[in-house]
């Protein structure tokens, strides 16, 4: 005759431990993201309306460690001093115009950015922006507002709608087109530097 076995049931805790590292990416701007004119003398602007300086270009590129999904905003560290009744890219609106700075209290000018061949992990992708904060995407035909309040992102493919997970990116930041006011109401001899600042924001 065979005895009863009573088991004993005692608790053992279940842990399971980890950390959540999001993947680090690095934006790069091709040059040190600067933009040089050199030296402007007042006396080689145009007396009566704007000088329109010859377009530039520069790359951005953005590295991540995996696949990630990531935007960023583009703040225009000079606010409050673009002209933007100059023209710098055709029918392009105050929004989109970035300041040049000022001296001896008068502004000198306003550039604007557009963004074109844009690719994602050596492949095709597409300028998708946000206006609601991620909520909702909408197309983009390369425009950047100065205002830092738009996010823009990449598309998962060519024909996407909303951003995609990407490991590498890179875009060209151009054409800049840069416009100084006409020399009757310009500061002196000045140098013209085109300041931006490129920020990924929290995801």
């Amino acid at each position: 005759m065979l005895a009863p076995v009573h088991a004993s049931a005692q608790g053992a805790p279940l842990r399971v431990t980890g950390a959540f590292v999001p993947a680090a990416c690095k934006p790069a701007l091709a040059g040190g993201g600067v933009i040089d004119y050199g030296t402007i003398f007042a006396s080689s602007l145009n007396q009566m309306a704007q000088t329109t300086l010859a377009d530039k270009s520069t790359q951005l590129t953005l590295t991540c460690e995996a696949p990630a999904l990531f935007g960023f905003k583009v703040a225009d560290e000079r606010a409050g001093t673009a002209i933007t009744s100059l023209v710098t890219i055709p029918n392009y609106d105050a929004g989109l115009k970035f300041g040049l700075g000022a001296a001896d209290g008068k502004n000198i000018g306003a550039y604007s950015l557009q963004m074109t061949k844009q690719t994602a992990d050596e492949g095709t992708t597409r300028l998708i922006t946000s206006l609601d904060g991620g909520a909702t995407w909408l197309l983009n035909g390369g425009a950047i507002a100065s205002d830092s309040s738009v996010l823009v992102a990449f598309a998962g493919s060519a024909t996407g709608t909303v951003p995609g997970a990407h490991t590498s990116m890179a875009v060209d930041t151009g054409p800049m087109a840069t416009a100084m006011e006409h020399s009757k109401t310009s500061p002196g001899s000045r140098r013209a530097p085109a300041p931006g600042r490129w920020t990924r924001p929290p995801t």
